[in-house]
Parts: structure tokens; sequence; C-alpha cells
């Protein structure tokens, strides 16, 4: 499925609207798309979706008490044969907390941000606070364990004869300081599926640099197979050594390997191939240079190494782009970027994305965009590969209007054309705030 840039930021732009201003607050969103494609010597397809979502959360307060969550995701597909339902719950638990934070247990369905892409549980996670900021001077410490089952992803339930248990440490403090250390072990049955060291830290120093990093290193190979080594790496500092200017590095580095799937061939004593452990490889390095001359105009300029499929060489990538908001007072949003690629072996090309947008009254914002060059992402199985299209062109259009403090509607129209069969695209979507 392809998604242009406008529409995901369109996407956001509709929940953030929506923003969390009381403690105690829900949102309940319903989106739904439909997608005309074009088949080379047959009949046009057609791809329906419907989506829903419901959040509600009732976080316990200074005083302590039972707090409570359900964060879920529903999708249907009414045209399309043999595609199941898919249900996707984050968060369905309970909890009690003392006052002041000092301890406290969430048992049922938890999403812990601390384990990062780990972070789904079916059970018990209990926490302490035996550092306060206001006493300790360094900072806020958590501690907590954790013990339970293996959710599903897409469907509810848990995985058969799969546990999970660990902890972690969290350090907390002034301007979102945060580092955090966990373990994760993920037993399958009588093999250590995976066991994992997770790290992440976002460090700022006054308001000129900041540093985030998170990373996953398994202590060993999936099943025991092969040894330990860092599966998951990514970095993005941030330096602003006066206001007009921002210098940016990132460099992020990953694995993608089906650690369940080498597991269940190890118990039924299927060979395991070299291919399934190395897993699918992608890397990117780079830097971008930031001019702010005003406060709604800036431009940067960037390069950057990528490579996204375990065969390829690495590509060479220069970045170019400009952004202006409400450009001399004309209410207009503009952003206009270009990334140039280039390849050993391969011809260059160009992708662009251009946007234009507009806010009328307090309620409505219009969005035109247009993206070239666009990528897929394909599922072979448990592969995974990234397919370029340099003739590719999408066009849209989005809209966003807030009825009401506690309504919006969306709606974003998109055509794609070029070196692949031709799709047009239509989401629309309610979202209500209670």
């Amino acid at each position: 499925m392809l998604l242009s840039a406008g529409t995901i930021m369109l996407g956001l732009v509709s929940i953030q609207g929506l923003g969390d201003i009381n403690p105690r607050w829900g949102r309940l969103s319903l989106f739904a798309q439909a997608a005309q494609r074009g088949q080379s010597g047959g009949e046009d397809s057609l791809f329906t979706e419907l989506v829903g979502t419901l959040v509600f959360r009732a976080p316990a307060g200074d005083e302590g008490g039972f707090e409570y969550a359900i964060d879920t995701r529903f999708a249907g597909y009414p045209t399309t044969e043999g595609r199941k339902q898919r249900i996707s719950i984050y968060d369905a638990h309970v909890g009690w907390r003392a006052k002041g934070g000092l301890f406290g247990f969430r048992v049922g369905q938890v999403w812990l941000d601390e384990l990062g892409a780990l972070g789904s549980l079916g059970g018990v996670v209990a926490e302490a606070r035996p550092l306060r900021e206001a006493s300790a001077g360094i900072g806020e410490l958590r501690v907590g364990a954790f013990w339970g089952m293996e959710p599903k992803i897409m469907e509810a339930g848990y995985v058969s004869g799969v546990q999970k248990f660990g902890g972690y440490l969290t350090l907390e403090g002034a301007a979102a300081r945060r580092h955090v250390l966990a373990y994760v072990n993920l037993r399958n049955q009588s093999l250590t599926e995976r066991s994992v060291l997770a790290l992440s830290n976002y460090i700022p120093i006054k308001k000129q640099f900041y540093l985030y990093q998170a990373m996953e290193y398994d202590l060993q190979g999936p099943a025991g197979q092969g040894g330990g080594r860092l599966t998951y790496i990514f970095a993005n500092a941030r330096f602003t050594p006066v206001r007009a200017v921002e210098l940016q590095g990132i460099f992020h580095h990953g694995r993608s390997i089906d650690a369940r799937t080498i597991t269940e061939e190890v118990r039924s004593g299927r060979p395991v191939s070299e291919s399934e452990l190395e897993g699918f490889l992608y890397e990117s390095i780079g830097g971008r240079l930031t001019f702010r001359f005003t406060p709604g105009i800036q431009a940067f300029i960037g390069y950057a190494q990528d490579k996204t499929n375990e065969q390829d060489k690495k590509r060479d990538r220069v970045m170019l782009g400009i952004f202006g908001y409400d450009l001399l007072g004309s209410g207009f949003d503009v952003r206009v970027t270009n990334s140039r690629y280039s390849q050993a072996g391969q011809s260059s090309y160009n992708s662009w994305y251009v946007s234009m947008g507009k806010t009328f009254g307090r309620s409505l914002y219009l969005e035109g965009f247009y993206s070239s060059s666009v990528s897929v992402l394909r599922f072979f199985g448990a592969q995974v590969q990234v397919e370029t299209r340099p003739h590719t062109e999408l066009y849209g259009l989005s809209s966003v209007l807030h009825a009401t403090r506690r309504v919006s509607l969306l709606l974003t129209l998109e055509h794609t054309s070029g070196d692949m069969p031709g799709e047009t695209r239509a989401m629309t979507g309610l979202s209500y705030r209670f």
C-alpha cells in the first residue's frame, strides 16, 4: 500500500489537533479508504478498508488510586475476499498506584514504552519509584519488573507457549532528560527465543544540543542459533550554535530477523539458513545543515548514504529543501524538497516532494501535494524488500476540518501513475474526543 507524506502528516494533524488537555481523556476515530488499481491486461481492482480506533485513559493522580486504559485498532476489508479482519490491542489494563507514585502495578494488556518495539505484554507490571526528583537532585528513578504472555499483533489473543519477562530502570530529569536500560526475555517452550538488552537516552544540553539514541542488543542468536550482536541502533543528534543555524546527524542500522519462525524450525529439527539469521539489513548515515532565515522560513541541505536491502550496494543521497510557513502573512504554507539518489552501476534519479497549504478561518486547512519516485515495501513470506519506482508520480489533495473542539473531519484524495499500474485513492475520517 502506498501512503504519501501528505497523507501521513494529515493523520497526525487530525490526532494532535485534539491534544490531550486533561489527565482523563478519550478519543474515538473512524476512517474509511478506497483505492481503485489498474491491472495490466485486465479489469481494475477495488480495495477498501474500514478502520476504527478507540483510546481512553484515566491515570491515577498525585493522590494515587486506581487507573485504567484502553487503546485498540480495528480494521476490516469489505471487498477483499480471504483477507481477515484485524484487531490490535495496545492497552487494555487496570492498575493501582500509591500516593505520590511510590509504588504501583498494572494488570492486563500493557504497552511498555521503556521496551521500545518489544513493549507489548499481556500480564502484570510492577513499578517502584525509590528516588523522586525533588529529594534526589539527579532526577526520578523508576524500577520496574514484568511477566506475562506475548500478545498477537493483528488479532486478539496470545501466542501459544510464549512467555515474556524482564525488568527496566528509568532515570528522568529536567527538560525531558531520560535514560532507560531494559532487559527482555522471550521464552518459547523450552527455548529462549530472544534475550535482549534495550537502551535509550534523551540528553538535552541547555537549548543548543540534544542527543536521542535507541538500541537493541541480542545477548544470543534466536533460539541459541549464533552469537550475540547489535541488532538495532538509531541515533539523532542536533546542535544549534546560533539561533539561525542547526546541524543534525543521523545514524540508523538494523536487522529484521524472524526469531519466532527460526525458533519453530529449531524445535522441529529443520535446518536454519544463514540468510534467516542475517535478516533484512538496512543502514543510513548522514547529516543536515538547516538555516532559519526568519521564524517562518527555513532551508536545508544534507547528504546521506543508505542501504535498504541485504544484497544492495550503498547509495548516495543529496537532499535540498525549503519550508515556508504563513509566507509574508498570506497564510500559505509551502514545502519543497528534493532528494537525488545515485548508486554504483545504476542511473541516478531525483525524488521531489512539493506541497502548499492554507488555513481558512479558524477551522479548515487545505493542502495540495505532489511526490515523485515513490518507494514500495513488499513482503515475500518472511522476507522484506524495498522496491523503488523512479518514474512514479503521486498527486493529492487533503483537508482537515475542526468542526468543534471535540470533532475533526479529514479527507484525502490522491492519484499515482507512472511505471506501475495507476491507482486512485480516497480516505476520509471522523475523530471525536471526549
